[in-house]
């Protein structure tokens, strides 16, 4: 077997071509550099005139990318993917997605305002079927977001007045369609997301049609009902600022104990990874802080993801100080997964730093990811890949 793959086109029911990985070496005289010196046929295009395709394109030798590296320390690495994905012309966005990662996740297409947006009955598959359809082609796995939470969800549901039992078949309905839809092709579910709420650590009611309305069953409610449609998918709890010790980890911490005694069926949480660095360096936990968070969680008998990873600088005006502990940030993390038998997957929330969440979130803030916006390699890439080494 040859250390080197191509990326071969593949029809795969979306705009285009999707890329999936091949197993035959491809001569590359068309791409600048020697080679060939003949006429080029008026209908052929070049690697000059266009990169992205596939006899231009060799994919390193596994252990060289994220990927690979992550498969090799019986770990999942994956990225979020949102608007850039599902655009007219994704070759050179693919491109890196398959090589660079073995899970995928939709940002946006697979929550309520998206894939229920019209009406009560009626349902969106377009998009993240196409998502699913890629993943498959390119030996991917798929983590579904989500299943229920109190933001993004659409104007039919939220400008009804709902009495209870008629919003816990409203919900049972959307997991029994979404979830029966993606029977066999999603591996774990975000079945609850964001439903404490910081500082104190209590219920999240404000903004919530679910926990205003049905109360804090409607959590119990939630995981039963996926459980039911889909057995073998996995079910997690997913949340942010849970990395740090305080009230809402506690609160977290009570409310899965709970469930695992009413015989609720969880099994992870996910740990989402919104980390801003300050001036002085300071915002991500150290990797042990990180290693015995972890642990508490899984002596619940919990899996543990982390699920959407991004690491935010000042911009402009990031200090070498901010930047190396944004780099120590993403090693501390990878490290501490690496650490921890429970932990099994780390997702990135985006591929690259062009279609963030960040700046338009937090002003002032942004370079979060690990790819820039022409798809190179960043530092926060190398600290990464070299804390998946084991370096």
């Amino acid at each position: 077997m040859t250390d080197k793959m191509t990326l071969s086109l593949r029809r795969a029911g979306r705009l285009g071509y999707v890329l999936a990985f091949g197993t035959a070496l491809v001569a590359l005289d068309g791409c600048g550099g020697g080679g060939d010196t003949g006429p080029v046929a008026p209908t052929e295009t070049t690697c000059q005139q266009d990169p992205t395709q596939a006899k231009c394109i060799v994919t390193p030798p596994a252990n060289t990318t994220l990927r690979g590296l992550a498969a090799a320390k019986a770990r999942s690495f994956g990225v979020a993917v949102d608007a850039a994905f599902f655009g007219a012309n994704p070759a050179a966005y693919d491109a890196v997605v398959a090589r660079e990662f073995n899970l995928i996740v939709a940002g946006n297409v697979m929550k309520w305002s998206s894939i229920h947006r019209d009406a009560r009955y009626a349902y969106r598959w377009t998009n993240p079927d196409s998502m699913v359809r890629f993943a498959q082609a390119n030996t991917m796995n798929v983590r579904g977001h989500t299943l229920v939470w109190h933001q993004q969800n659409p104007t039919w549901l939220t400008s009804t007045t709902w009495n209870p039992e008629t919003l816990k078949v409203v919900l049972k309905e959307h997991i029994d369609s979404v979830v029966g839809h993606y029977k066999g092709k999603v591996v774990a579910w975000d079945v609850v997301n964001e439903a404490i709420n910081d500082g104190n650590g209590t219920l999240r009611t404000t903004g919530s049609p679910w926990a205003s309305t049905i109360g804090a069953s409607y959590i119990d409610l939630a995981f039963r009902e996926a459980r039911a449609v889909d057995p073998a998918a996995l079910l997690f709890y997913n949340d942010y600022n849970l990395e740090f010790t305080g009230a809402k980890q506690d609160s977290a911490f009570v409310m899965i104990s709970g469930m695992k005694a009413r015989g609720v069926p969880i099994d992870g949480i996910g740990f989402q990874g919104h980390f801003q660095i300050n001036t002085d360096g300071s915002g991500v936990p150290s990797k042990d802080a990180l290693i015995a968070t972890f642990n508490r969680f899984a002596a619940l008998g919990l899996k543990i993801h982390i699920t959407e990873l991004d690491i935010r600088i000042r911009t402009p005006g990031a200090t070498s100080t901010e930047l190396t502990a944004q780099s120590q940030g993403y090693a501390n993390v990878v490290s501490a997964c690496l650490a921890v038998p429970a932990c099994e997957a780390i997702v990135v929330w985006g591929l690259n730093d062009g279609e963030s969440w960040v700046p338009g979130t937090f002003p002032g803030y942004g370079q979060a990811l690990l790819f820039d916006d022409t798809f190179a390699r960043k530092a926060t890439y190398t600290a990464v890949s070299t804390a998946l080494s084991g370096g």
